[in-house]
C-alpha cells in the first residue's frame, strides 16, 4: 500500500450543474483491489526439453518461459517485439513466434538476436516445423492460408493452401503430414503439404483450436475452446475420448516427454497440467484477471460493484473486497471481446476495438446479462455510452469520429463530431443546460467536450500525453488516466486546471500494429463514495484510490 498526495487545489468552491460543491479531497490512498498476473491472456505453448515451457502472450506483447516444476514465470522477449499468438522452437534452438496483429513472423536466435523473417501476413497464427526442417505458418481471421516459410528469412514465403477454413494450432505427425483443426468445419484434418490435399481424421467438435501428438506420436490430443474439453483422438480410426473437462476458453496445448499435457486458457489467463492417465488437473500458473481494460461502476450501487471489460470476459468485481462474482466468457457465449464497458440504469454496453468483423457494440440487460442488441462497427470502436433515451454515443478511434447510434433496428448512425485525433474515452455530461460528452483524444493529448445538439466542440484540457479512460467524479470533476505520463489526474471541466492524483503507475502497454489508437484502453471509474478505480494493463491488475479525510 502506498500514498499519493495531490497538489493543493484552490480553496474556492466548485460550480457544477448549477450546484455549489465542496472542494475535492487533496490526498488519496492507493490500494489493490485485484492483484496482478504474469500474462495478458496466454496462448501458444511449447516444451523446450530443458524443464521449461515457452508461453506466448499476444496482447501483452511478450514471450515467456515457465518453470515446469515451480510455475515461476520469466520474460524472454518483452513488448513490443513479443506480440505472439503462437510460439515454436526451431532445430537450432531458435524461438519463433507469430504476430497476429502485426503480420510479422519473428525469430530469436540462441545468442539473443531478434528479427523479422516474414511480414505482411495479417492474422499470423500457428506455426510448426517438419522433421526435415521445413517450416509452416497459418493465417487465421485476418487471412486464411497455409504458408511455407524460410526459417532464416532469406526466401519469400510460399503459399501452400488458400482458404483451408481457418487451420489453427497444428503439428506434424510421424508420417510428415500436418495434423490440425479446421475451425470453420469443426474437424481435425490431415494435410499433405507437398500436394495440398486435405482429409478429415476426426469430426464433431464445437471449436477445436489446437492439436498435439502424445509422446509416442500415436494419438492426438485436441482442445475444444467452446466445450472446455481435452480430447484424445485415436489414430487411424478417429475415435474420440474426453480426457478432462476444463473451463471454456482453451487456446493451445503442449505435450511433455512424460505425456503430461499443458493447456493454456486465454479467458482465465492460466496454464493447467493434465495427467491423461487419470484425468487429474492442477494449476501451473494461476491468474484472477486477464486483460483488464474498460471499467464502469453504477452510480446507484452503494456496494460499488465494478464491471470489468477483461477482453476475453466481462467480469463483475466487488470494488470493496475484490471478489469476482460473475464472469461471462467469450467463445462459449455470444459475447464480443470487450475492451470498454459502460453502465446505464438498465443496461451494460460493451465495445471492442478490434478492427474488422470482430468489432461491435453490445447492449446487455443489466439484471440478467442477456444480449439485447448487437451493432456491428468495423471502425475500431473504443468507448460507447448509452443516453437516457436509449441512443448510443460511440467513439470510433480509427476514423476519428464520435457517432450517435439510434434505437431503431437496423441501427442508424449519425456523425456527431469528426476530425478528432484518436477518440478513446467518453464521459456523459447530460445534466448540463447544454448536454454533451467529454472525449479523450489519445493522439492530440486533449480532453474535448462535444455538444450533443449540434456536435460543437470545446477544448477542456490540452497538453496531456495519451489520455485514455475518463470518468465523472460525483462533484463534477473529470478523472483521467494520462497513460503517456503513467499518472492519474483530475481536470476541472470549467477551467481545465489539472491536479495529479497519482503518478508512477504501471499503465500503458505500447500500441500494437493492426490496432486502432488507444490499443487496450486504461479504464477509470468513480464510485458514489468518491473512490476512484483504475485498471492496469501492464500488471493485469485493478486498483482503487480512496480519498483521505
Amino acid at each position: 500500500m502506498s500514498r499519493f498526495l495531490s497538489k493543493s487545489l484552490a480553496a474556492c468552491l466548485l460550480l457544477a450543474g448549477g450546484q455549489v460543491l465542496a472542494a475535492p479531497p487533496k490526498a488519496y490512498r492507493q490500494e489493490v483491489v485485484v492483484a496482478g498476473s504474469h500474462f495478458q491472456g496466454v496462448h501458444g505453448l511449447a516444451v523446450d526439453g530443458k524443464g521449461h515451457l515457452l508461453a506466448s502472450n499476444l496482447l501483452g506483447q511478450t514471450v515467456h518461459s515457465v518453470d515446469l516444476g515451480t510455475g515461476a514465470v520469466s520474460t524472454l522477449v518483452g513488448p513490443p517485439l513479443g506480440g505472439a499468438d503462437d510460439v515454436a522452437l526451431g532445430p537450432d534452438g531458435s524461438i519463433y513466434w507469430t504476430g497476429y496483429f502485426t503480420g510479422q513472423l519473428m525469430r530469436r536466435t540462441p545468442d539473443g538476436k531478434t528479427r523479422v523473417i516474414a511480414k505482411e501476413l495479417p492474422g499470423l497464427n500457428s506455426l510448426a516445423f517438419r522433421r526435415d526442417g521445413r517450416f509452416y505458418v497459418t493465417q487465421l481471421g485476418r487471412g486464411d492460408a497455409l504458408w511455407e516459410v524460410d526459417p532464416n528469412g532469406k526466401k519469400p514465403p510460399r503459399k501452400v493452401i488458400a482458404e483451408p477454413g481457418f487451420l489453427n494450432g497444428f503439428e506434424f505427425g510421424p508420417d510428415d503430414k500436418l495434423y490440425g483443426p479446421i475451425l470453420l468445419k469443426g474437424q481435425i484434418a490431415r494435410v499433405d503439404v507437398d500436394t495440398g490435399s486435405i482429409e478429415a481424421v476426426a469430426e464433431g467438435f464445437a471449436m477445436p483450436v489446437a492439436v498435439n501428438f502424445d509422446a509416442r506420436r500415436e494419438n492426438l490430443y485436441v482442445v475444444d475452446a467452446a466445450k472446455g474439453e481435452l480430447v484424445r483422438v485415436r489414430l487411424p480410426t478417429g475415435a474420440k475420448e474426453v480426457v478432462a473437462k476444463l473451463p471454456t476458453g482453451l487456446d493451445n496445448l503442449a505435450v511433455g516427454p512424460d505425456d503430461l499435457v499443458y493447456v493454456s486458457n486465454m479467458v482465465d489467463n492460466d496454464i493447467r497440467v493434465v495427467n491423461p492417465a487419470d484425468g487429474s488437473v492442477r494449476l501451473l500458473v494461476e491468474s484472477r484477471l486477464t486483460v483488464p481494460s474498460g471499467l464502469a461502476v453504477a452510480p446507484d450501487d452503494p456496494d460499488e460493484q465494478l464491471y470489468v471489460a477483461d477482453v476475453y470476459a466481462l467480469r463483475h468485481v466487488g470494488g470493496r473486497d475484490g471478489k469476482i462474482t460473475q464472469t461471462t466468457r467469450v467463445l462459449s457465449s455470444r459475447l464480443n471481446f470487450p475492451m470498454n464497458v459502460s453502465v446505464s440504469a438498465k443496461h451494460v454496453v460493451l465495445s471492442t476495438a478490434y478492427l474488422g468483423s470482430l468489432s461491435s457494440v453490445l447492449v446487455l440487460d443489466r439484471a440478467s446479462g442477456e444480449i439485447l442488441r448487437t451493432i456491428p462497427n468495423a471502425n475500431g470502436v473504443q468507448a460507447a455510452i448509452e443516453l437516457a433515451d436509449g441512443t448510443l454515443i460511440v467513439a470510433e478511434a480509427a476514423t476519428g469520429r464520435v457517432v450517435r447510434v439510434d434505437t431503431a433496428e437496423p441501427a442508424g448512425t449519425t456523425v456527431l463530431a469528426e476530425g478528432l485525433e484518436g477518440p478513446v474515452g467518453l464521459a456523459a455530461d447530460t445534466e448540463a443546460e447544454e448536454p454533451g460528452v467529454y472525449v479523450t483524444e489519445v493522439r492530440s493529448g486533449k480532453v474535448t467536450r462535444v455538444r450533443l445538439s449540434d456536435g460543437a466542440r470545446r477544448t477542456v484540457a490540452k497538453g496531456l500525453k495519451a489520455p485514455e479512460g475518463i470518468a465523472r467524479h460525483p462533484d463534477g470533476g473529470l478523472i483521467v488516466a494520462e497513460v503517456g505520463r503513467k499518472r492519474l489526474v483530475r481536470i476541472e471541466p470549467a477551467t481545465g486546471r489539472l491536479t495529479v492524483i497519482a503518478s508512477g503507475l504501471r499503465i500503458g502497454l505500447p500500441e500494437n500494429g493492426g490496432m486502432p489508437p488507444g490499443y487496450l484502453p486504461t479504464g477509470v471509474a468513480v464510485g458514489g463514495s468518491g473512490t476512484i478505480y483504475l485498471t492496469s494493463d501492464i500488471e493485469s491488475a485493478l486498483y482503487r484510490f480512496v480519498p483521505v479525510p
